[in-house]
């Protein structure tokens, strides 16, 4: 086996085929182009006062789209600019050299730039970075649990703006998207800031496709129809049905990232791979993470959330690495036979979702 930089990989399979601290979610990052002043590429701000100091700095338009976003108050609120004809791989990698995770679009979005977004965090997710975009009617369609899929035409703002593209809600849906994080489902949640919203033609074809609608509730409110992202081709293996809500790939990116960053600051290249340390991380996940997960209702609290030494793949690479007796050694044999400086480990865990549908016949006497 050829040398090679320390690896994390933490992986989801469907359960068909198969103290650590929560980290703080909800980081609404949004990319502008704007011309007004060009000394800063990065501002942050903690909510709208902060702003109305820096209004001379941005268009208008941009303005307005900063304050959609902190409107909704997600936990950290970043605005990333680069110039009218820079280029938007620039400020992706400022971004990903600053802001570690979190949920991104581009307001004023062009076709070219939210296709090249959608792109890009498909890229970092297949590297383990969960970062997540919301981007309005690109094509090709993205299929990725990463990426959010917004295809209504219009909005009518509450305020004086009125009608607009519908890709002036971008940097609302943003917001929302970053403040539902694993708290709670954006299904239903409610447009405050909307007058109404030009429908698509089919809601249920439309959710059916991957695509993030708006509609009208009874009361004529603009509401959220189902908080999905764009994923349609599933395996049932890695990419499964449950995965294609955005509150589910929420708690996987949560876990990966707490875990991975537990591990990469306390236990790699501290501790011997041993046994026993690793029975000490194991724990450490099981009565610490997953039961706080469970008690904040991420993880279903009457299920067994557990993590274990990964059996048969750390059986698999003692026999890929000429130890052929090893296919024979009982699962006791291979727990108490780490794998030279790997440590194998498996989860199996429910996620918990949001109540969106009810069925309820009721019998008459």
């Amino acid at each position: 086996m050829a040398i090679t930089m320390p690896k994390i990989e933490i992986t989801f399979r469907q359960r068909a085929a198969s103290l650590i601290a929560r980290s703080a979610r909800g980081i609404a990052i949004l990319i502008i182009r704007d011309d007004t002043n060009k000394e800063f590429t990065h501002k942050q701000y903690a909510d709208l006062a902060a702003l109305r100091a820096d209004k001379a700095l941005y268009t208008t338009e941009n303005y307005d789209a900063i304050s959609d976003m902190l409107s909704f108050a997600p936990y950290q609120a970043h605005v990333f600019r680069l110039d009218t004809e820079g280029t938007l791989g620039d400020t992706l990698s400022e971004i990903s050299r600053t802001v570690k995770t979190g949920w991104l679009t581009i307001a004023g979005q062009s076709a070219e730039d939210g296709a090249a977004l959608a792109s890009w965090v498909k890229s970092q997710a297949a590297k383990a970075k969960s970062y997540k975009c919301i981007v309005h009617n690109i094509t090709p369609l993205p299929d990725d649990m990463h990426v959010v899929h917004f295809v209504n035409e219009k909005v009518t703002f509450t305020d004086e703006r009125g009608e607009q593209e519908g890709v002036a809600y971008l940097p609302s849906l943003l917001a929302i998207l970053a403040v539902c994080n694993v708290e709670r489902g954006c299904t239903n949640y409610l447009c405050s800031n909307l007058a109404s919203v030009q429908e698509v033609e089919d809601n249920d074809a439309a959710v059916g496709a991957g695509k993030f609608i708006l509609f009208h509730d009874e009361e004529g409110a603009v509401r959220i129809g189902q908080g999905i992202n764009s994923l349609t081709s599933t395996d049932g293996n890695t990419k499964t049905e449950d995965m294609q809500f955005i509150e589910t790939v929420e708690a996987m990116d949560l876990m990966r990232d707490d875990i991975t960053s537990t591990f990469r600051s306390t236990y790699l290249g501290t501790y011997r791979n041993t046994r026993d340390n690793q029975m000490l991380f194991i724990a450490a996940i099981n009565s610490s993470y997953f039961r706080q997960l469970a008690q904040e209702l991420i993880l279903d609290p009457d299920y067994a959330n557990a993590a274990s030494i990964d059996v048969e793949a750390q059986r698999a690479a003692w026999v890929a690495s000429g130890k052929a007796e090893a296919a024979d050694w009982d699962d006791d044999k291979v727990k108490a036979t780490p794998f030279k400086r790997t440590v194998y480990l498996a989860g199996n865990v429910k996620i918990l979702g949001s109540m969106t549908d009810l069925f309820f016949p009721i019998n008459l006497f």
